[in-house]
C-alpha cells in the first residue's frame, strides 16, 4: 500500500510532532506501507532515525518549482511567474478543461506520488483557513487542486478548519469544492461549526482528536509527577505580532512567573517550537525573558533540534509545564504532565475543555502576572491526580484515534 501525507510544514516541532505521529500509527496498522510525505522543506528530515529506519520518503510540495531537478531551465523560468501560476490552475480546476496541460505547473515528484498513491491524507494542523494566508492562496489549496486534478481523493485528519473569509468569490469558490468532496476529521466543535456554515454536507464531517496524542502509546511507565525533578518546562509563542503594551506585558507575565516557581524550588526549562535557523526563532525571545528574572542560572534553554521522541521523553520529565504554542500543550497532555495552558486560539481552550481542565487555560488577552501566577498555585495543589487523569484522557483519545485511521486506510 502506497500512501501520500502532504500538507506538513516542516518548520516547527508540532507539525513535526504531528508527521511522526500520523507515520507511527499507519505504520502500527499497516507495517509495510510505503509512505510518501510532501513537505516544505524535505533536506531538514534527511537526519531523523525514526524516517530513516522506516523508509519513509520524503518529497517537495506541487507549488515547489525550486527544487525540480529534471527540465531545470523550464521550472526555474516557472518560478519567476509562480504566483500567477495558483490562478491559472484554480481556473482550470473551477472551469474542469484541459486537464492535460496541468502537468505543466507542478512538480513531478509530486505529481508521481499522486498517481501511485492508494490514500491520501491531508496531515493535521492549522490549515484550511484564511487566518494564515489571505483567501487561502497557498501550497495548501494549490497541492489539493494538484490531486483532485488527477482524479483522486484526500482525507484531511485532525484540523482545525476555518475561518472562512475571502475577498475574492472564485477563491471562496474553489476551497468549498475542494473540501466538499473530501473526508474531513476537525478535532474542536468550533471547526465542525465552521464547515457546516461554510456548506460542507454534515455526513462527510466527523470529529476526532489532535493526532500527537496518541503518542501517549510511548508513555509505557508512567512516573507521578510529585516523583518528578521539580522542573517547570515552559514553551511560548512569539509569532503573533504584540502592541508595544501587550508584548511588555507578555515578558513581565511569564518571566514574574519563572521568578515566583523559582523561589518555591523550581528549575525552570524553556523547550522553543521552532528550528533553529527558521522564521520566527523562540530563542532570542526566550532569551529576553530570561535576562528578566532574578536568578537566570536557574533557567535552561533546549538549543537542540530533537525529534520528536526526545522531546515527548523530556516534557515527560517535567513535574509541571507551561505551554502558549499548541503542541506544547499537547505533548503535555499526552504524557500525564500537569499543564497550565496559555490560549492564543480558541482551539487550545476546546483542547482543555476536552480533558475537564478548563481552569488551568486563560486567553492570552487577557493574560497578568498574578492570573497566571494563581493559576499555577491552584495547579501545585493537585499534580498527581491531574496528571493520572491526562494520562488516562489521552489514552482514551488514542484508541478513537487508531480506529479512525484504520477505517480510513482500510475503506
Amino acid at each position: 500500500m502506497n500512501i501520500l501525507l502532504f500538507n506538513q510544514y516542516a518548520g516547527n516541532k508540532g507539525d513535526r510532532a504531528v508527521l511522526y505521529a500520523t507515520c507511527r500509527i499507519i505504520k502500527d496498522i499497516h507495517p509495510n506501507a510505503n509512505i510518501y510525505v510532501s513537505t516544505s522543506s524535505p533536506e531538514l528530515y534527511k537526519d531523523y532515525s525514526y524516517y530513516q529506519n522506516n523508509n519513509i520518503t520524503f518529497i517537495p510540495t506541487a507549488w515547489d518549482y525550486a527544487r525540480v531537478k529534471s527540465n531545470r531551465t523550464y521550472w526555474k523560468v516557472l518560478n519567476s511567474f509562480k504566483k500567477y501560476t495558483f490562478t491559472i490552475l484554480r481556473e482550470i480546476y473551477l472551469r474542469k478543461f484541459c486537464y492535460g496541460i496541468t502537468r505543466l505547473f507542478i512538480n513531478p515528484l509530486f505529481r508521481k506520488a499522486v498517481k501511485q498513491a492508494d490514500k491520501i491524507i491531508s496531515v493535521g494542523g492549522h490549515h484550511y483557513c484564511t487566518l494564515l494566508s489571505r483567501d487561502l492562496v497557498s501550497g495548501i489549496n494549490f497541492d489539493a487542486m494538484a490531486i483532485k486534478l488527477q482524479n483522486k481523493s484526500f482525507t484531511c485528519f485532525s484540523q482545525t478548519f476555518g475561518p472562512f473569509d475571502f475577498y475574492n468569490k472564485r477563491n471562496l469558490l474553489l476551497t468549498r469544492d475542494i473540501l466538499i468532496n473530501s473526508k474531513l476529521y476537525p478535532r474542536e466543535e468550533d471547526s465542525r461549526d465552521m464547515l457546516l456554515n461554510f456548506q460542507i454536507p454534515k455526513e462527510n464531517i466527523t470529529m476526532t482528536f489532535e493526532t500527537v496524542l496518541s503518542l501517549s502509546r510511548e508513555v509505557v511507565e508512567y512516573v507521578t509527577p510529585s516523583y518528578r525533578p521539580k522542573t517547570v518546562g515552559i514553551a511560548i509563542y512569539c509569532t503573533q505580532k504584540r502592541s508595544p503594551d501587550v508584548e511588555e506585558n507578555y515578558l513581565s507575565s511569564i518571566s514574574s512567573l519563572c521568578n515566583h516557581v523559582i523561589k518555591q524550588g523550581y528549575d525552570v526549562k524553556f523547550f522553543p517550537m521552532e528550528l533553529k535557523g527558521t522564521a520566527p526563532d523562540d530563542r532570542p525571545y526566550i532569551q529576553r525573558i530570561v535576562e528578566r528574572v532574578e536568578h537566570p542560572g536557574k533557567c535552561y534553554v533546549y538549543d537542540t533540534d530533537m525529534e520528536t521522541a526526545e522531546h515527548l521523553h523530556k516534557v515527560g520529565k517535567c513535574q509541571v509545564f507551561i505551554g502558549h504554542k499548541t503542541h506544547s500543550t499537547i505533548f503535555a497532555l499526552a504524557t500525564g504532565t500537569p499543564l497550565l495552558a496559555i490560549a492564543y486560539h480558541p482551539k487550545t481552550i476546546e483542547f482543555m475543555h476536552q480533558f475537564g481542565m478548563k481552569q488551568f487555560v486563560v486567553d492570552d488577552k487577557v493574560l497578568t502576572n498574578d492570573k497566571l501566577i494563581a493559576m499555577f498555585d491552584q495547579l501545585s495543589t493537585n499534580l498527581d491526580k491531574t496528571g493520572k487523569e491526562s494520562l488516562k484522557k489521552s489514552k482514551d483519545f488514542t484508541e478513537i484515534i487508531y480506529s479512525q485511521f484504520n477505517e480510513i486506510i482500510n475503506i
